[in-house]
């Protein structure tokens, strides 16, 4: 049996590490964004990551039951699991907000082909979608002895940023884009 329980440990010492670690880019990404224009929470959960925010929740409320019935044994491995969820749920909050820059648009930080430069932005459409503006965006992907393709790249406005987000649109795309001839434009033109 101890073998298991040292086994176990290692295991989620390295889980430990990992999560750390994850938290660490992730907030890393976040700090090394310029000028950041406007930001939004987009996770499931009221706005926050929905496994994450739930994994932290049930081993907080574990915590709190082994201490209760003072299984004092299972203090290490508790403040691991909790130590994993609050990483898990930091690394998922900052990965779900969406980063609206005075250089592009960041949708996740840390994955390079959701974050597009307002330079390099073709065209876009936007439409609504419920409680949300969904905007999506058409950018060209240049590979070397390939053909360039048209890359999509859909985002999810709350109604309380649309008035900013639009300004910042008209501000960087303005120039390039009629933003009437866009609202009138139907899905029906772009097939």
């Amino acid at each position: 049996m101890t073998q298991i329980a040292t086994a176990h440990l290692v295991v989620l010492a390295l889980f430990t590490l990992g999560t750390t670690m994850l938290m660490i880019v992730t907030a890393s990404n976040a700090l090394r964004l310029r000028k950041v224009e406007i930001s939004w929470k987009s996770g499931k959960l009221f706005g926050y990551p929905l496994f994450s925010s739930l994994f932290l929740t049930f081993s907080l409320i574990i915590t709190a039951w082994v201490y209760t019935q003072q299984l004092y044994q299972y203090t290490v491995p508790m403040m691991c699991y909790n130590w994993i969820g609050l990483t898990w749920f930091v690394s998922s909050y900052l990965t779900s907000m969406r980063f609206v820059t005075d250089h592009g648009i960041v949708k996740n930080i840390n994955d390079p082909s959701q974050t597009v430069a307002w330079s390099r932005i073709m065209d876009y459409v936007e439409r609504n979608a419920g409680k949300f503006q969904t905007y999506t965006f058409f950018y060209p992907d240049f590979h070397p002895g390939n053909q360039s393709r048209s890359i999509r790249l859909e985002l999810n406005v709350p109604a309380e940023k649309q008035s900013s987000f639009r300004n910042i649109l008209q501000n960087k795309l303005g120039r390039r884009f009629s933003l009437g001839e866009l609202e009138n434009a139907g899905i029906k033109q772009l097939k």
